[in-house]
């Protein structure tokens, strides 16, 4: 491709939650007592021609008694439009701050709304379930030029697809624990394909950045081949077209491996499914 969407996230005094088109993309939980914190990635394969959102969650970090911010509060993001020859353009931004009395300040963002049919949401305290504490403001901007990533064609899921998905999931369990490399790289190829378009790179790099080698090491790792399947939710993006079943605030997925060597950590593999051509697929 010609260009990447690069998404940006700083963020200060806050606890922050960034999405795109409705599905989790960074946060700070990790940032410490400051809550300090500026890091990035493509959205590229995560967008879609027509119409796209950010959003963004905000929230004080220092007292849970109170909604007023401390006054350094910030949570800032940036849509930019990146060329190969290092050209960019600006297509979405939100940024939340605070006054002296710590109320939460949107001006920033109404005066960047960015390119034409772009349109700025700030709803004040959300009320959506696994929200609620939490400021929410949301941009959508529309965009020309995408490839037709498979995801974009998919039929929307249903409830009716649920014996289905838990089939799918369980199949990749199975390839976990027989170490079947081949098998997997054969399930979840037609994703790094378009994973690699989006960055101009090559699909193995991303399926081997996930370390399945390392985590198929049953010395290391062992997956949880049962999960509780009544625990978990279908939760849908972008109209049903991706999905994935998830469990708690976070999202967890049904594909848990145990790490052998410390008690209580685990790792999760949580791809983005869709149903294409009456199949269900690794999408991202």
């Amino acid at each position: 491709m010609d260009y990447k969407y690069l998404l940006s996230i700083n963020t200060s005094k806050s606890f922050c939650y960034l999405s795109v088109n409705g599905m989790p993309a960074m946060d700070n939980r990790g940032a410490g007592t400051h809550g300090v914190q500026s890091s990035g990635l493509n959205a590229t394969a995560f967008l879609e021609n027509g119409t796209n959102t950010i959003e963004l969650l905000f929230k004080d970090r220092t007292s849970e008694k109170s909604n007023k911010f401390d006054p350094n509060a910030r949570c800032e993001t940036t849509l930019k439009k990146v060329s190969a020859f290092g050209d960019e353009e600006i297509i979405s931004h939100i940024k939340l701050t605070v006054d002296k009395e710590g109320n939460t300040l949107t001006s920033e963002s109404l005066n960047q709304i960015g390119r034409t049919g772009s349109e700025f949401a700030f709803t004040g305290m959300a009320t959506t379930p696994g929200d609620e504490g939490f400021y929410k403001a949301r941009k959508s901007f529309n965009l020309n030029g995408l490839p037709d990533w498979m995801w974009t064609k998919a039929r929307p899921v249903t409830e009716n697809d649920l014996p289905e998905i838990k089939n799918f999931y369980q199949e990749i369990l199975n390839t976990l624990a027989h170490k079947d490399l081949d098998k997997l790289w054969k399930i979840s190829k037609p994703a790094w394909d378009e994973w690699a378009m989006a960055d101009n790179s090559n699909p193995r790099v991303f399926f081997d950045s996930m370390n399945f080698e390392r985590l198929t090491d049953n010395k290391l790792y062992t997956p949880r081949m049962s999960p509780k399947w009544q625990d978990y939710r279908l939760v849908k993006y972008k109209e049903g077209r991706l999905f994935r079943l998830e469990k708690g605030s976070f999202g967890r997925s049904p594909i848990i491996l145990d790490n052998n060597g410390k008690a209580g950590y685990i790792y999760t593999y949580d791809p983005y499914l869709s149903i294409i051509d009456g199949k269900v697929v690794i999408a991202r």
